[in-house]
């Protein structure tokens, strides 16, 4: 597949026939799809690292270097391993060990490994803080936004901690969903395997498997998850199962990273339900939508707006 149209399809910026054409290729084969991720994932790494300009010349290239200057002259180390990405990183202070930052662009995601082999997998928009090298006590890593972690046991049982704006999650070894926007005020720890400790300023609570802890006016509360297929956003998938319009497409906003303003009443309690592939676009799930629900749409590109009528 021509990598010039791969990368104005990953940019959002291919036409309607070319999304389609790219889409078709893709199911042709494994093969494709393999080919698809692989090429998205070093496209998002190459916005990362503000190389875009230089895709196509560094389009095979798994090792990446960049002078950052921050006061005094810092280099961030580039990882890329042949199934995780390079990402820029920024050095700050910490007490044990130096810490890195890395941020995902609005409408991407990305996995990661950290340094104890523990996987994390970020969601569009999410920044995480993690150290270069854990201690012997602990594990300690910091995000805004959401994360899903497939942490390891280490050999001395130190705890691994996930500090949010809003509360702490402490697990040794489970999978887990975090999803701690600071400024959507949201706040919500989902364990599909495993125990943790989910605790606030004011409250703590045990999460057991299929169980999820949020934050609702200042309480911690613990319910059972009904249908864990909304986690396969880690697999590229937006699933959605009886979840209103209108909280559908403020799932749309944060992972196209685009506003979604609905003016189209008579739809936006509707309830919905399917699933979609990431890479399908925005538009396509729009597209598909208006099968089954009354509505338009236009789209503002200047300003990256949708408006639902």
């Amino acid at each position: 597949m021509d990598k010039e149209l791969l990368y104005r399809f990953f940019s959002g910026t291919a036409s309607e026939a070319e999304r389609i054409q790219i889409r078709n290729w893709a199911d042709a084969s494994p093969e494709n799809m393999k080919e698809l991720l692989r090429e998205r994932n070093l496209h998002t790494a190459i916005i990362l690292v503000g190389k875009k300009e230089s895709f196509m010349s560094k389009v095979r290239q798994t090792w990446y270097k960049r002078t950052v200057v921050i006061h005094a002259c810092r280099y961030a180390a580039i990882f890329v391993s042949a199934v995780l990405l390079s990402w820029f990183i920024v050095n700050l202070k910490d007490d044990s060990f130096p810490m890195q930052q890395i941020t995902v662009p609005l409408g991407q995601y990305m996995n990661m490994t950290l340094a104890d082999g523990s996987s994390v997998y970020l969601n569009s928009g999410t920044t995480l803080k993690y150290p270069t090298k854990f201690t012997d006590k602990c594990r300690v890593v910091e995000i805004d936004g959401e994360a899903f972690f497939q942490i390891v046991h280490t050999k001395n049982n130190a705890p691994f901690i996930v500090r949010t704006f809003k509360g702490t999650v402490e697990v040794l070894g489970t999978k887990f969903n975090v999803e701690a926007y600071k400024n959507k005020n949201i706040f919500m720890t989902s364990l599909l395997e495993g125990s943790v400790k989910v605790e606030t300023d004011t409250e703590q609570l045990i999460l057991q498997s299929n169980e999820r802890a949020t934050v609702i006016h200042d309480k911690l509360i613990k319910s059972k998850i009904e249908d864990n297929s909304y986690y396969r956003w880690t697999d590229g998938i937006i699933s959605f199962n009886n979840i209103t319009f209108g909280s559908l497409m403020t799932e749309f906003e944060k992972i196209y990273g685009v506003k979604i303003i609905i003016h189209n009443s008579a739809i936006e309690n509707s309830l919905c339900l399917g699933k979609f592939r990431r890479i399908d676009g925005l538009e396509y799930a729009l597209k598909v939508l208006q099968v089954d629900m009354p509505f338009t749409y236009k789209r503002d590109f200047e300003k990256q707006i949708i408006y639902i009528n």
